[in-house]
């Protein structure tokens, strides 16, 4: 008896965690709002995601990979809703007080949003406290991921959010300095 609920918990778990993955997948901020009010899932749950551009993820540098290209990252919602630019469940995610710096897979949301130069998903990450000099595992703070021809508002967004903008010669970075 005890196996038959243990197991029937697990597939209502499992289930409950592919139904939250589609819920972000196709922004349906409705479904997120619903199942995040009920209190069953945590809002920080880590999917292994198809990342075939490797925008989620963050290596050391000089770390060997395999010569086979990686396909796949860990993510969190709020990571997967900002690398798809869906403001709305973006939103829904925050107001369940989701984890903004979190790094499963070396890089902050912020890091994400500088990468794929959408300037609304960093101006709403940046208003709920997302630190401007979060390092990704490689070292790189989010201003070191705006250097495509998309990002340039991006990288002006950021040091215009930022109190001063100093240079640690100790780590030999620009860093921007917020309250």
């Amino acid at each position: 008896m005890d196996e038959d609920v243990r197991c029937s918990r697990s597939v209502s778990n499992k289930l409950l965690k592919q139904n939250f993955l589609q819920a972000l997948k196709s922004n349906d901020f409705v479904t997120l709002e619903n199942l995040l009010a009920q209190g069953k899932i945590d809002v920080d749950t880590v999917f292994e995601v198809e990342d075939e551009n490797l925008v989620l993820a963050s290596y050391k540098a000089g770390y060997w990979l395999p010569s086979y290209k990686l396909t796949s990252s860990w993510a969190t919602g709020l990571h997967l809703t900002v690398m798809l630019g869906y403001l709305e469940s973006i939103l829904v995610l925050l107001q369940h007080h989701a984890s903004i710096n979190s790094k499963p897979n070396g890089k902050t949301p912020l890091h994400v949003a500088c990468e794929i130069g959408n300037i609304e998903c960093m101006q709403i990450l940046i208003s709920h406290g997302a630190k401007l000099n979060s390092f990704s595992v490689g070292g790189l703070a989010p201003l070191h991921y705006c250097t495509k021809r998309e990002s340039i508002q991006c990288a002006k967004e950021l040091v215009l959010s930022g109190k001063m903008i100093s240079f640690d010669r100790q780590i030999g970075m620009v860093l921007l300095l917020k309250d």
